[in-house]
């Protein structure tokens, strides 16, 4: 897609510094569109490193971030005090803003929530179609309590603001110059059946730049072909959520009952994980002296991360279903995208996704003695899955290219 002469706004007050996902998604969305001729302006939080406004020319814009729980307060009067609190913030700082940087064709927000929604109707209906022309908001977070088996669900109470938010936008949507969007079809099914919009799924962007490189011949290099066992690799932020625990559980079990094999591990713990009723879990002292594991204390560069993501056979992904049932993995996008075979979580959208277009086995929620039988399988089976994964790039590439990406943002 030409975008020669298009201007995007993007606007996201967590982005501050390198940690997490923000600067990474905005990086990528950025270099996408700069890539089809688009001029890219970034407003971030007032506390944007130095470093960040270089090498994204990112602006000092917003002066409260939502998702450092600031706002929270176990009176929920002042909880919602805070929503109208925040949104206001949001809509003078942005009108402040667009005053100073002129027409925008597109401003697209990555992470919105009920915080920032309000302001932006407003907003809306002072500049829509003056001031830009269009308005994408991506929601990240999801609003539906589905049952055990996660075949029904109803919403929470609280999510009534939400809703008659939401639906204020229904003459917007129908004539294009708003589009919702989430990351995935289950999150967006929520969505359209909460409010009655139409919600649109959007690739990953870090994956359509994955589209992009190995387009350009500088894709992964696939399956190794020394003497040496598989690499398992699990990276990103850690979590209880993204079953980081289970990893250590099962590596480690599968180590005891095979203490010579070649199979070598990766992991990342860069930060505690912590379980639901506030009990970190320790790094055990065995997981850092098996020789067979590298572990990973900390962050990554961009760098970094792709050396070792470049080194991968499988990827563990054994994410909780009860955070991740709904919720695609940018790391399984790209996985698949560069054909390297994955262990996801059954009855989610990472199984999902696994199926549609991506090659792996599934493994068994919050099972670590399943995901040790994984793994053996995985190291067993390991060429038969790799050349299934290297069969399968095509059609993750085809789903996630940043053409697909640019004309669901755009069209």
């Amino acid at each position: 897609m030409n975008l020669t002469g298009k201007h995007l706004l993007i606007c996201e007050e967590a982005l501050t510094d390198y940690s997490g996902h923000f600067f990474t998604w905005i990086k990528a969305i950025r270099t996408i569109h700069l890539a089809a001729g688009a001029r890219v302006t970034v407003a971030a939080n007032r506390n944007v490193t130095p470093e960040i406004q270089k090498e994204i020319g990112a602006i000092p814009t917003y002066s409260h971030n939502i998702w450092d729980d600031s706002y929270y307060h176990p009176n929920p009067v002042i909880r919602y005090a805070g929503v109208f609190l925040h949104n206001w913030r949001v809509y003078t700082q942005t009108a402040h803003l667009l005053k100073q940087i002129g027409p925008v064709d597109l401003i697209l927000l990555p992470a919105c929530r009920i915080h920032h929604l309000i302001a932006w109707r407003l907003l809306c209906a002072r500049y829509l179609g003056k001031k830009f022309q269009r308005l994408l908001f991506f929601i990240l977070t999801s609003e539906a309590i589905y049952n055990p088996d996660f075949t029904a669900f109803h919403f929470k109470k609280s999510s009534l603001l939400l809703k008659a938010t939401l639906r204020t936008f229904a003459g917007l949507t129908r004539h294009g110059g708003v589009v919702p969007a989430g990351d995935s079809h289950i999150t967006c099914h929520e969505y359209e059946t909460f409010s009655g919009l139409p919600f649109r799924v959007l690739p990953s962007p870090g994956a359509a730049l994955i589209y992009a490189k190995l387009s350009a011949g500088a894709g992964s290099s696939g399956p190794r072909t020394h003497d040496a066992g598989p690499r398992f690799v699990m990276l990103g932020l850690s979590g209880y959520d993204k079953g980081t625990d289970l990893v250590q559980d099962a590596v480690m079990g599968y180590l005891e009952k095979n203490p010579v094999s070649p199979a070598r591990f990766v992991i990342q713990w860069s930060k505690p994980v912590v379980t639901p009723d506030g009990t970190t879990i320790p790094i055990r002292d065995a997981l850092r002296n098996a020789p067979q594991i590298q572990l990973i204390e900390g962050s990554l560069s961009d760098v970094e991360y792709r050396a070792e993501f470049a080194q991968a056979d499988f990827l563990l992904l054994p994410y909780r279903r009860r955070i991740y049932f709904n919720r695609i993995s940018g790391v399984a996008v790209e996985a698949a995208c560069s054909g390297i075979p994955m262990i996801v979580t059954e009855n989610t959208w990472l199984s999902w996704a696994l199926e549609e277009f991506g090659a792996g086995v599934t493994v068994k929620n919050d099972s670590a003695a399943d995901l040790v039988r994984k793994i053996t399988h995985c190291f067993e089976n390991w060429k038969a899955l790799a050349q299934q994964a290297k069969d399968r790039k095509a059609v993750a590439l085809e789903k996630n290219s940043t053409d697909r990406y640019l004309m669901c943002a755009w069209e």
